[in-house]
């Protein structure tokens, strides 16, 4: 639950990214301040008319009430306009600026933060939240400039027309502040809350889109149903009840005012009868008190959209506060044979019961095929983890060509390896972006790659070729397809390692076939790293070596493994 403390410090970060815009707010300032000087002569106007514009010869030509009238409306609106018009394009600007720093830290990241962070809440924090706190904030500020410095003006001129009855309006100032201030308090809880709330329901359909598959084959429409309707009847008690509180302010407001209108009627009425006043006072105060009164009743209302927004911004700072990946290498390797060892590693993740690599000794030799293979969770994804620079061991040392990887940077380290991974993620691209992922796109390459994918004959019959989209995720493809695609990406990286960890789990036998056709050509050229459950996948690798509860038991070639008579030989022979 946010304090108010918590909404101050929030508010100092949310104007670092205004800041820029200083100058476009400065105009906003000025046109807004050439419109308020125009209020206080619509009362003066008045006052100008009764006193000498009722009399049969009067001081001043009757046409010239409407061109004033009209003319000041007429400026008003010029500088209204000009205004609200500057201060959405600081907006625009300052939305961009907070969508840049946010995806900025998301990509920047630490590997934990994308173990938590739901995929539907990233999208909120970057895309909606900046733009609906500015747009609260914006309009929150539009009525501050738009009705405040008006009101001011207006005060003054009642000060100057009759000091009196202005103290005495002011005299309920301190109770409606009080009143505004209870209410504002309850719309900070209430606002957290309806915040929370909708961040849940994000993420339940961020569950159903991703797992539809899933859904739908567990029959359980009914259960996320149900799942969604309790996620949904949260938002809308919150909401309601959020709602309800921004709706105590104007009556509480306009009732504490009118206890101190009747007041000022009372005085001003005793005034006149005693002719301390004129019937031009009377009006051109009645009419200034209530222009102020209007201006007070929107103002009054401010306090409610910038706590909204203030609370939503917790979202937003609380992605921008999330640790960064560390990155303390300072060596970049241009480039690498490809030799790996892993000596004495130890790796265990947080809340685990037992580690997930126990002291493990490990050699992947340059220009060699290594495969790891074992049951799922012997540890064989988490040897990859650390190669990658995902997560740091809590013992030992990784070396790449004698190097300590942590004592190279993470983006020299990473440009050495091309991977394909058991969970295949394509984009929103064509074919041929999705392959040529951040790098140059060159034709040849992307038709070596797309036929050592056997995939080439496939992309030739699409209608747009190699610019056809995929659609997110490769929700056009079939799953082989897919996985077909993302070993096409790693073969046009120019990387003297390959990782493929599950890569042609999706494949049939005869694709399966000829991805490893085209890989063979590479053995002693690349180092190829395989990690496998279908043992067919592994027979033509340098080495194999079998892991079990974060350590490696056996190693060698496959005809020697299955002499040897091991788990390897046992795990052959359960798969046949």
């Amino acid at each position: 639950m946010s304090s108010s403390p918590d909404l101050r410090q929030n508010a100092r970060r949310l104007m670092v990214f205004a800041r820029p815009q200083r100058n476009g707010l400065i105009l906003t300032l000025l046109a807004y301040l050439a419109a308020g000087v125009t209020e206080p002569l619509v009362p003066q106007l008045l006052k100008t008319v009764m006193d000498s514009g009722f009399k049969s010869a009067g001081s001043f030509p009757i046409w010239w009430v409407p061109v004033i009238l009209i003319g000041l409306f007429a400026i008003r609106g010029f500088f209204s306009f000009l205004g609200q018009y500057l201060l959405n394009w600081a907006i625009a600007r300052t939305v961009l600026r907070m969508r840049s720093a946010l995806l900025e830290a998301l990509l920047k990241a630490d590997a934990k933060v994308y173990t938590s962070l739901q995929p539907g809440t990233a999208v909120t924090k970057i895309v909606n939240d900046p733009q609906q706190i500015m747009n609260l904030l914006g309009g929150s500020l539009i009525t501050l400039l738009r009705d405040g410095l008006p009101a001011l003006f207006v005060l003054g001129y009642l000060f100057q027309l009759n000091w009196q009855l202005t103290l005495l309006s002011l005299a309920i100032t301190p109770l409606m502040a009080y009143a505004v201030k209870r209410v504002n308090n309850r719309v900070r809880r209430m606002g957290s809350w309806a915040y929370d709330a909708q961040l849940r329901m994000v993420n339940a359909v961020d569950d159903i889109t991703r797992a539809w598959r899933v859904v739908r084959s567990f029959d359980a429409a009914d259960h996320e149903r149900a799942r969604f309707g309790e996620r949904s009847l949260e938002v809308q008690r919150s909401t309601l009840k959020a709602a309800a509180a921004n709706a105590m302010t104007q009556p509480l407001s306009q009732l504490i005012a009118s206890v101190g209108l009747s007041l000022i009627l009372c005085l001003a009425l005793l005034q006149a009868r005693q002719d301390a006043a004129t019937v031009g006072d009377f009006v051109a105060f009645i009419t200034a008190l209530l222009l102020l009164m209007s201006r007070v009743r929107h103002l009054s209302e401010v306090a409610q959209p910038i706590t909204n927004a203030l609370v939503m911004s917790r979202g937003c700072l609380e992605l921008l506060d999330e640790p960064a990946e560390a990155d303390r290498g300072h060596e970049v390797l241009q480039s690498c044979q490809g030799d790996l060892q892993l000596r004495q590693v130890t790796l265990h993740y947080p809340g685990a019961a037992q580690a997930a690599l126990r002291q493990l000794d490990l050699h992947i030799a340059a220009g060699k095929t290594t495969a790891l293979v074992g049951a799922s969770g012997a540890g064989k994804s988490s040897v990859i983890h650390l190669l990658l620079g995902f997560a740091e061991p809590d013992a030992g040392q990784i070396l790449l060509d004698g190097h300590d990887i942590n004592a190279l940077t993470r983006a020299s380290l990473r440009k050495q390896f091309a991977v394909v991974s058991q969970d295949i993620v394509l984009f929103d691209a064509s074919v041929a972006d999705n392959i040529a992922y951040a790098q140059p796109r060159d034709t040849a390459r992307l038709e070596q790659a797309l036929r050592a994918a056997h995939l080439w004959d496939f992309v030739q019959s699409l209608p747009e070729g190699l610019d056809t989209l995929v659609g997110a995720n490769g929700s056009k493809l079939s799953g082989g397809q897919r996985q077909r695609l993302a070993i096409a990406r790693a073969l046009y990286k120019e990387a003297p390692i390959w990782v493929f960890d599950e890569a042609t789990s999706a494949l049939d036998t005869e694709s399966e076939r000829a991805v490893q056709q085209a890989l063979e050509q590479w053995q002693g050229k690349k180092t190829l790293i395989l990690i496998a459950h279908r043992l067919s996948t592994v027979r033509q690798a340098d080495c194999i070596h079998v892991m079990r509860e974060g350590q490696v038991i056996e190693s060698g070639r496959h005809a020697e493994l299955l002499a040897a008579g091991g788990t390897y030989a046992g795990m052959v022979q359960v798969q046949h």
